[in-house]
């Protein structure tokens, strides 16, 4: 079975006709054009049309045709097969890929398992959950972040980022 990506959330119904508010998870917009595929509760579904929108869009998709429809998916995610994913530019990377790799200092300290990705208006910030359970916040940020090694499953993020932690 293939492993899925999420591309949007479904936050509430629009109009009477089975539409839906959609906040995008994506930088891609191009996702929500009538006749994108996208998979609702493993259910592929179509887009007949949308409307772009700040911070929402609207998308009205194939097989819900009336409000109550639409509100059973309110929380609901829209995604695509991981294979569907556009390339990032260098440097860029899906959150899929960054959750579960190993944080190491770059003093070779391991800290945890980057555990996940929150999405904040300067920069994501990483949450590091350590072998102890403790959760770190790490910026996303060049200052902080060393190196990204998704073939080896690691990031190395400045001890700095640690050490003013510790010192409180």
């Amino acid at each position: 079975m293939p492993e899925f990506v999420r591309v949007g959330q479904v936050t509430a119904p629009f109009g009477v006709d089975g539409a839906v508010k959609v906040y995008p998870l994506t930088d891609f917009e191009d996702r929500f054009e009538p006749g994108s595929e996208l998979y609702l509760d493993g259910q592929v579904r179509h887009v007949e049309w949308w409307r772009p929108g700040h911070p929402t869009v609207t998308v009205k998709l194939t097989g819900i045709d009336n409000r109550t429809l639409a509100e059973l998916h309110r929380g609901r995610y829209l995604e695509v097969p991981e294979g569907a994913v556009k390339p990032l530019s260098k440097g860029s990377y899906y959150h899929h890929q960054l959750i579960g790799l190993e944080v190491l200092t770059d003093k070779g300290r391991r800290v945890g398992a980057l555990s996940n990705v929150l999405v904040r208006p300067a920069n994501d910030v990483w949450v590091v959950t350590g072998e102890d359970r403790a959760e770190h916040l790490v910026p996303a940020t060049k200052d902080a972040v060393l190196e990204v090694d998704l073939e080896s499953r690691r990031v190395v993020i400045q001890s700095w980022v640690f050490d003013e932690e510790e010192v409180r």
